[in-house]
């Protein structure tokens, strides 16, 4: 049992310092898109990407530790919850392993409440310059066109007014 210990430990603080570069990247991203830098946004959600698989990779290897436990202790062969796993281990794993845990939670809750902030804030932003867009030329029904004169998807990352409205 202790050798899931130390690997759900080892883990579960991996997952932790993961989340805490992620809270930086994503006030990476906040900052740049409030200061309109468009290539260090890209260049930041490709990190965020990155990290995020990292991150979905231990948890995974997390999830096989519990499946691997739960057979050991006669269990189903889908795996065992982290608290079942948890209270089978001596007082002081179980304390530190818990507390790991709930931190991991309460972070996963921070990193979802400013990636969803964020997300809102920018589909609210590309609806405005859409509707913006729709009433200063009307005659495009909303739509763009490249330079040969073709039909573009809305791409909302770099737009360029050469004339004043």
């Amino acid at each position: 049992m202790t050798e899931h210990y130390d690997e759900c430990a080892h883990i579960l603080k991996q997952e932790l310092q993961m989340l805490e570069q992620i809270q930086v990247l994503q006030d990476q991203v906040k900052n740049a898109v409030r200061n309109r830098q468009w290539i260090d946004f890209e260049g930041h959600l490709g990190s965020l990407a990155a990290i995020g698989d990292e991150f979905e990779a231990l948890d995974h290897e997390r999830e096989r530790i519990f499946t691997s436990f739960a057979r050991k202790m006669g269990f189903n062969h889908q795996g065992v919850g982290f608290y079942a796993f948890a209270a089978r281990l001596p007082e002081t794993e179980r304390r530190e392993l818990s507390d790991l845990y709930r931190r991991i939670k309460m972070r996963t809750l921070g990193v979802r409440f400013t990636n969803d902030s964020l997300t809102d804030y920018l589909d609210e932003t590309q609806a405005v310059v859409s509707g913006f867009l729709e009433a200063v030329f009307p005659d495009r029904k909303g739509k763009i066109y490249s330079r040969r004169g073709t039909q573009v998807a809305p791409d909302m990352r770099s737009m360029v007014l050469n004339q004043t409205l």
